[in-house]
């Protein structure tokens, strides 16, 4: 009797022990369950904290640069003559898209930036434009490419340094048929395009009326180098295309002539290349150097009253060193040179503003047989102010409110000589011609 009492007592101790271990495992495990819960509750509260840091710092970087934009939609009527065969082009839709950018670092340092897209609707196919002309000029494709990223670093109030990709597009003698202000820093008769180098301007007596300015520049106009391991050396003798500047500008304090703008430019550059695109070419090779020289002045609310006009003449001096290239039916199956002999041109327009709604105006520029300047990048569509003969645009705004307006134009242009736009070759006489009709729509933000 007492040996089955005792053998009860221990299976009933250990019955008892497996009751404590289960309810001592049920919980742990509700233990672990809820530690897992705390776990995950505090992972979600890690990742909503970093949420909300990735969003308080994006919030603070789109805080810090400042942005801006405009959207320019157009339709052109087009017809003329090239090399004795009449064209007809009409109904022609075109998109030009313009953001812009900028940020005050600190005290001393300014960022701007400008992304540009400008194509022709429906079109899919690259034309492989120039690195001045990217983003100016349509090219069959709808991406953004950077028109202007530099910073203007200021050491003194009276000293600053611009260094990127430079504001050298849209410059005086462009902002009257634009309906904008001042964008960029060197006349348009002389340079119209994306250009990369480094400024350095001064300005010599910031007390007087006069505000006069110097600037020296520096930049390239072409370097030969490989696009994917740029510092192996290149596959031909070919010399990169440097460019430099000088510049000095100032203000006429004539109350009665309202705002203006009075700007000397001489420019050297060396090394001219037969072709930037076709560099790899065997028979490419540099061509000599060319002088630029320019006098700008315009004059805005003239006499207190609603005209607006510029002046501007340019001059080019090329200096050959007798080399020459042929680039088959893009120089006539023929050896040509650097232009043999200097050029000029003058451009000069007015803009009269009947109220602040209604603004007409019309502008003339002539080049000469031998004329040319850094405008390729130019965005008008036939870069006028290449033009070797004359040119007449008439036009009239309508300021819808003062974010939008539309411009309603016509351009005649009448070829004189052949070539214009290019710095190879012998112009030949011509009676080519463009007459271009255009309705364009433009929003700024």
């Amino acid at each position: 009797m007492k040996r089955v009492i005792k053998i009860s007592t221990i299976t009933a101790f250990c019955i008892s022990g497996l009751f404590a271990n289960a309810q001592n495992s049920q919980e742990l495990n509700a233990k672990i369950k809820q530690l897992q819960e705390q776990v995950k509750e505090q992972a979600q509260s890690i990742d909503e904290l970093y949420d909300r840091a990735d969003e308080n710092e994006f919030q603070a970087t789109m805080n810090h640069i400042k942005w801006g934009g405009e959207l320019e939609v157009g339709d052109s009527f087009i017809s003329g003559k090239n090399s004795g065969v009449k064209y007809h082009s009409s109904n022609k839709w075109t998109t030009h898209v313009k953001l812009n950018m900028s940020s005050d670092i600190n005290e001393h340092l300014e960022f701007h930036g400008r992304l540009s897209m400008f194509k022709n609707w429906g079109d899919s196919t690259t034309q492989n434009p120039t690195d001045p002309a990217q983003g100016r000029k349509p090219d069959g494709n709808s991406g953004l490419y950077v028109e202007r990223a530099y910073v203007d670093y200021f050491p003194t109030k009276n000293i600053a340094f611009t260094v990127g990709r430079q504001p050298s597009s849209d410059g005086p003698g462009m902002t009257l048929i634009q309906n904008t202000q001042r964008k960029s820093t060197y006349p348009s008769l002389l340079f119209d395009g994306a250009t990369d180098g480094v400024v350095a301007s001064f300005k010599l007596a910031p007390k007087s009326k006069w505000n006069p300015t110097v600037r020296l520049a520096y930049g390239k106009g072409f370097q030969n180098q490989a696009n994917y391991s740029p510092y192996t050396p290149t596959t031909n003798d070919i010399d990169d295309l440097n460019v430099y500047g000088a510049f000095f500008e100032m203000s006429v304090p004539l109350n009665a002539m309202g705002k203006n703008l009075f700007v000397l430019s001489y420019v050297h550059a060396t090394d001219f290349v037969g072709h930037p695109q076709y560099f790899d070419a065997p028979n490419n090779q540099n061509l000599g150097d060319m002088d630029l020289a320019g006098i700008y002045f315009e004059n805005t609310r003239a006499f207190n009253t609603g005209l607006n006009y510029f002046a501007s003449v340019g001059f080019d001096m090329p200096k050959d060193n007798g080399k020459t290239v042929n680039f088959g039916l893009l120089t006539g199956n023929q050896n040509v040179t650097l232009l043999k002999d200097n050029g000029y041109a003058f451009h000069v327009g007015a803009r009269y503003d009947i109220g602040s709604s209604v603004k007409v105006g019309y502008e003339f520029n002539h080049g000469s047989k031998y004329w040319y300047s850094f405008t390729s990048g130019s965005n008008d569509l036939l870069n006028k102010l290449a033009t070797r003969g004359d040119v007449h645009d008439v036009y009239a705004i309508y300021q819808i409110d003062m974010n939008q307006f539309l411009r309603l134009g016509y351009t005649d242009i009448k070829y004189d000589y052949t070539g214009s736009g290019w710095h190879i070759g012998e112009p030949q006489k011509t009676d080519d011609y463009i007459k271009r009709g255009y309705l364009v729509y433009n929003v700024r933000f």
